[in-house]
């Protein structure tokens, strides 16, 4: 269940610090800064699409300097199409675009902390119930279970605790 983390180049400081976070709490992610074939291919498309519908979740942090990205949105999308947990984690005064309401919005350490919270319940769970892959066969549970996932976060974080 690995995490691909989204960002703008501007942002790199951040979207690695949240890495680092979630490597220490035991979460696999993807960063491309990280991934030696996305530095060096002709069709990067064809890469971070492969590794969205690799990874169960999207964590896309955001800034005043997202609005400037092509990549971002797009990858958004992609997880939007392929029914990944998307959560966008913010950065800076600046107002997200409203597109973002649909999913969890974090913004600081305690909503990560929440995040990896919800992260290894989720992992807890499919471990329990023995789903390893998500193929066509049960993606509307996964489409299900990913609402579910966004709508408890989204709770939590608004409570505090």
């Amino acid at each position: 269940m690995p995490v691909f983390i989204s960002y703008r180049h501007t942002d790199r400081a951040q979207a690695m610090a949240i890495n680092a976070r979630l490597k220490l709490a035991n979460i696999k992610t993807y960063l491309d800064v990280l991934d030696t074939e996305s530095q060096q291919t002709d069709d990067i498309t064809a890469v971070i699409t492969r590794n969205i519908t690799e990874c169960t979740h999207l964590l896309a942090v955001v800034s005043q300097e997202t609005a400037m990205s092509w990549w971002v949105p797009f990858e958004i999308g992609e997880a939007t199409i392929s029914d990944r947990r998307i959560c966008s984690y913010k950065i800076g005064p600046s107002a997200l675009p409203l597109y973002l309401d649909k999913w969890p919005k974090l913004s600081g350490d305690t909503d990560l902390d929440f995040f990896i919270d919800a992260y290894r319940k989720e992992a807890m769970l499919e471990r329990s119930t023995g789903i390893e892959s998500f193929s066509e066969s049960i993606r509307g549970t996964f489409k299900r279970n990913a609402d579910l996932f966004h709508d408890q976060l989204k709770d939590r974080i608004r409570r505090g605790y």
